[in-house]
């Protein structure tokens, strides 16, 4: 493989004489299946080079390399005249030598570092992590919002949750709500209820003390859902340029969103497993992992199908949507959401919001406007309780001005 990006006798030599000579041609192919381009690979190789040439230096084999290394490595190395180039400009090494360490966990070269953010935290929020994934079939992105509220509770209030009592839970919220938008409290108060039940389930702390966690107050239905006209996402839709594998796969991300309302997370979670062609369906499992099967369209379809032929990159992944730029790898939620943010951006559509959920709540609006029951949208929204559906009664405001009652002793607009 090093024959295939250098072809100067001196490069290949001086590439095959040090410590890094085992795992190049390797550590070249992942580059490859990473969707890396030659140039690109050419420096990466050239700066591993260097970085093994300065571990050996250090007395360290590269075999015992893992990620808590690498980062004092990168710390301690940060400086010297050895990370400059003749030119005395300094030498990018860190993200090179991380593609490299990367590369040797998943070939089994080094062994994973333990030191992962996943990993990281007090006994008793792992195992209430385990506890919620096996439990509730909670999703990852959910956890991450629970992890920190949890931290500052078992802080705050010792590691024994037999000690836990009503006063100092209440003291504990109470000081941290003062702070906080009401989204944000909401959302505190909800993790520690939750890690609250699962200390009484596990027999650590005294019965019905999620109860002394009052509810945040929010208006429910209090707002209209904020949604585009249909015009508009059309020409989001069309916005996209299907000749390019950024557009193929924007626009296929986009009409999931907008004729099947799913949410970004259900997007970047598809699978080629997802997809029934046979029965036109796809399948999704959407919040607390709870499979739903979906009618496939023959638009959404033959978009997913362009995607997959003129603009995925083959054998990455078994996800759907990748990453356009290398390294190629599956798309996260966060990635759903520009997807639409940059559409609105690019057609100059003066909207409400930015992110995927707009055009999900305009897909409940445009099937309500055309008479679709609200059981209906909520079934398809999958909705847990059709409350939840109720905002969008809300939609037509000129029909609702008109059963509105006036107010006393005011006259009528």
């Amino acid at each position: 493989m090093l024959n295939n990006c250098f072809k100067a006798p001196r490069s290949l030599a001086r590439l095959r004489c040090g410590p890094a000579k085992p795992y190049l041609d390797d550590f070249i192919t992942w580059l490859e299946s990473q969707g890396y381009r030659c140039s690109t690979i050419r420096h990466h190789v050239h700066e591993v080079v260097q970085f093994t040439n300065l571990i050996e230096a250090e007395g360290l084999p590269v075999r015992d390399l893992d990620r808590s290394m690498l980062a004092r490595l990168c710390r301690d190395l940060a400086e010297p005249s050895s990370l400059q180039y003749p030119s005395g400009s300094p030498r990018k090494i860190n993200h090179s030598a991380r593609l490299f360490v990367n590369f040797l966990c998943v070939d089994g070269d080094v062994a994973l570092c333990s030191s992962n953010a996943s990993t990281k935290g007090p006994p008793l929020l792992l195992e209430f992590r385990e506890w919620m994934r096996a439990q509730r079939g909670t999703m990852d992105t959910t956890l991450k919002t629970y992890r920190l509220p949890i931290i500052e509770l078992l802080n705050d209030l010792g590691t024994d949750p037999s000690t836990f009592d009503a006063h100092g839970l209440r003291k504990f919220l109470l000081r941290r709500v003062n702070s906080l938008s009401q989204t944000r409290a909401k959302n505190l108060a909800t993790a520690v209820r939750m890690f609250l039940r699962f200390l009484i389930a596990q027999g650590r702390c005294a019965p019905a003390l999620e109860h002394a966690i009052p509810p945040i107050a929010r208006w429910r239905l209090s707002s209209l859902p904020k949604y585009l006209p249909a015009q508009d996402v059309e020409r989001l839709i069309n916005s996209c340029d299907p000749s390019s594998p950024m557009g193929a796969r924007d626009r296929a991300i986009m009409l999931l969103i907008a004729r099947l309302g799913l949410r970004a997370g259900d997007v970047s979670a598809l699978k080629f497993g997802d997809l029934l062609w046979e029965e036109g369906a796809l399948t999704v499992s959407g919040k607390s992992r709870h499979e739903a099967r979906l009618p496939l369209s023959q638009e959404v379809g033959e978009a997913i199908l362009h995607y997959l032929r003129y603009g995925r990159p083959l054998k990455v992944s078994h996800y759907i949507f990748i990453t356009t730029k290398a390294p190629s790898v599956p798309i996260s939620r966060q990635v759903v959401g520009l997807t639409v943010a940059r559409a609105i951006h690019r057609t100059g559509i003066s909207a409400p919001s930015q992110g995927a959920h707009l055009l999900r709540h305009s897909a409940a609006t445009c099937m309500l406007r055309e008479g679709v029951s609200l059981s209906a949208i909520g079934a398809l929204l999958r909705h847990a309780s059709i409350e939840t559906t109720t905002i969008y009664a809300k939609v037509d405001v000129d029909l609702l001005q008109e059963v509105a009652m006036p107010w006393p002793e005011v006259l009528p607009c």
